[in-house]
């Protein structure tokens, strides 16, 4: 009996968190590539300063990706309980 609760929380979780993650990490692989080749156009950085940028960008761009999903299961735990 228990182990068919879990198992349907599991399920539940599964079935709202996929769409909620995939489009984080869509929009988070949006956001890097843009902000990569921002960084690479730059064609007169040494290499020391384009690797320090590449970091930050892939740093950011992980911060931001972990927001977004943060953000829309806020949202739908939201719409749940209205």
């Amino acid at each position: 009996m228990i182990k068919d609760i879990i198992k349907e929380v599991i399920k539940d979780t599964k079935e709202h968190s996929e769409p909620i993650v995939a489009d984080a990490l869509t929009k988070g692989a949006t956001h890097l590539s843009n902000k990569m080749n921002d960084v690479v156009n730059d064609v007169n950085q040494s290499p020391p300063i384009l690797l320090k940028e590449i970091a930050i960008t892939l740093r950011n761009s992980a911060i931001i990706t972990g927001r977004e999903m943060m953000m829309r299961e806020l949202e739908f735990i939201q719409k749940k309980r209205a």
